[in-house]
């Protein structure tokens, strides 16, 4: 095989596997928290919100207003997600707005899972 047809393949290949990986998106949505879950199973990453404001309108492959914390541990370990959760009843026990952030390419059961959650005063 010349080094010019080695070329050609690695091209190739690469095309080939660019082509196939699947662009993660991220967002940011500003919502009341309207209902807060713990479940005792894995189910939803163990902790989610229902938020006010649908995700999926940024994010259509979220598909809801929920959002996964991952108490279960599977994209954070359990005392961070805690702690999102806790801003979250927070939120829902003041009233205050939360400002979001969901990524599309990590999920459980088709729920995004939110890395961030900032508590807003105003």
């Amino acid at each position: 095989m010349n080094y010019l047809s080695m070329i050609r393949g690695l091209f190739a290949v690469v095309a080939c596997l660019s082509a196939s990986v699947a662009l993660a998106d991220t967002g940011k949505v500003t919502a009341y928290v309207k209902k807060t879950l713990v479940s005792e199973d894995g189910r939803w990453g163990g902790c989610m919100a229902h938020l006010s404001e649908d995700i999926s309108a940024k994010l259509p492959s979220c598909g809801s207003s929920w959002v996964t914390f991952s108490c279960d541990g599977t994209y954070t370990d359990p005392v961070r997600a805690y702690r999102m959760l806790d801003q979250a009843q927070l939120a829902l026990a003041t009233g205050m707005r939360v400002v979001v952030f969901v990524d599309d390419s990590r999920q459980h059961n088709n729920f995004c899972f939110a890395s961030r959650i900032d508590l807003l005063s105003y």
